[in-house]
């Protein structure tokens, strides 16, 4: 008797395809923890046939194409650190709705950097920063998270020191860094910092975060110099246009701003360079406007508005003269200044009281920032 129950025994499916889509359909907890328990024993089975194996595999994928969410969650909790599932169904769990996703993305290490890549390229932001937690994600990896500019995926990814990060992937970090100070004391906690990031650090993070660089960093002036020119190349990028303005240039004014550390010789430097936009940024963080306000506030007479701004700056005349040369763009229909009308602009310039040139500038600034807002309150409407 007990060998007829063996043989029985013996000849009975290890993998009930019928038994487990029952289980699927009856869609209570009791079932649903048989169904996922099943599973995970019959990818644990070592002597598991292929044939009984890839029916598993496609059982299991016309599960997942039917179960409820919390059902496709378990399973992939249960399935992300187990060896032997097929890359094909780990593939569409990381494909799924984050809470079915988070497992496997973190634990489960079938998963390639190029199916990582192909999954960064495909999902959005919160498979993007669950990626960015996974351990020892290599610099190929992080390369693919980087290019999205997300800055929550960023600071995930600075914050987890399993990553391998490269020069390439820091500096460009650094970039990024230049649009949210989110990423300035994670970036700064980084093994991988370099001299060389660390003078592009010091560029644009706080006094305090400059401090601990000056500790713990050779920073030389030349250094700095041509680090800060490198930036403002790899920032401009053939942008040429006055107003192009990018995000990061802002802020990289507004910070030089913050520091007090924007001056006539700063200004004049730039323009030597030909970066025009960062010039408009710089000027505009020293007057206290956003680039689209400086712009309304130029226009309404290019070259004596010019003038007015500088005057109310308190910049001096003779380096008035080198920036209105030099500027031909902002204020000017052409890259050249009509230099015949250099004398009558200079004495306009030297005749204007430095508090009637406040005056007029706050009036503009608070007539087209409220039109800025304005406008931004139509738009989101």
């Amino acid at each position: 008797m007990d060998i007829v129950l063996q043989e029985k025994k013996q000849k009975e499916p290890k993998v009930d395809a019928k038994r487990l889509l029952g289980y699927a359909r009856a869609k209570d907890e009791e079932s649903s923890a048989l169904l996922t328990r099943e599973i995970a024993e019959i990818y644990n089975d070592a002597e598991l046939s292929d044939i009984e194996r890839q029916i598993a595999n496609d059982v299991l994928l016309l599960l997942l194409q039917q179960a409820e969410l919390d059902l496709r969650v378990a399973l992939s909790e249960r399935l992300s650190l187990q060896e032997n599932v097929p890359l094909d169904l780990v593939l569409r769990l990381a494909h799924d709705e984050i809470a079915v996703a988070a497992h496997v993305l973190l634990k489960n290490k079938s998963l390639s950097d190029l199916d990582l890549e192909a999954l960064v390229q495909d999902k959005g932001p919160q498979h993007w920063r669950t990626i960015a937690r996974r351990e020892n994600i290599s610099s190929y990896v992080a390369a693919s998270l980087i290019e999205t500019g997300d800055i929550e995926t960023a600071v995930t990814l600075v914050d987890n020191l399993t990553a391998t990060l490269s020069a390439e992937n820091m500096r460009d970090l650094s970039y990024i860094a230049l649009r949210s100070r989110k990423l300035h004391m994670p970036l700064m906690r980084r093994p991988e910092v370099s001299n060389e990031i660390a003078l592009s650090l010091y560029l644009f993070v706080s006094q305090n975060l400059r401090r601990e660089i000056l500790d713990a960093y050779n920073i030389d002036r030349d250094l700095l110099d041509k680090t800060l020119e490198g930036l403002l190349e790899e920032l401009h990028n053939g942008r040429h246009k006055p107003w192009d303005v990018t995000e990061e240039m802002r802020n990289l004014a507004t910070s030089f701003a913050e520091r007090e550390e924007i001056t006539t010789g700063l200004l004049t430097r730039t323009l030597r360079r030909g970066q025009m936009p960062f010039f408009v940024a710089l000027l505009g963080a020293w007057i206290g406007a956003e680039p689209e306000v400086l712009k309304k506030m130029i226009e309404r007479d290019p070259v004596k508005a010019f003038a007015i701004v500088c005057r109310a700056l308190g910049i001096v005349k003779s380096e008035f003269a080198t920036l209105y040369l030099l500027s031909g763009p902002v204020h000017s229909q052409g890259t050249n200044v009509d230099q015949s009308n250099l004398l009558k602009i200079i004495g306009f310039f030297d005749n204007l009281p430095v508090e009637d040139a406040r005056k007029v500038v706050n009036s503009w600034k608070k007539t087209f920032a409220e039109s800025e807002n304005e406008l931004a309150a139509g738009e989101t409407a």
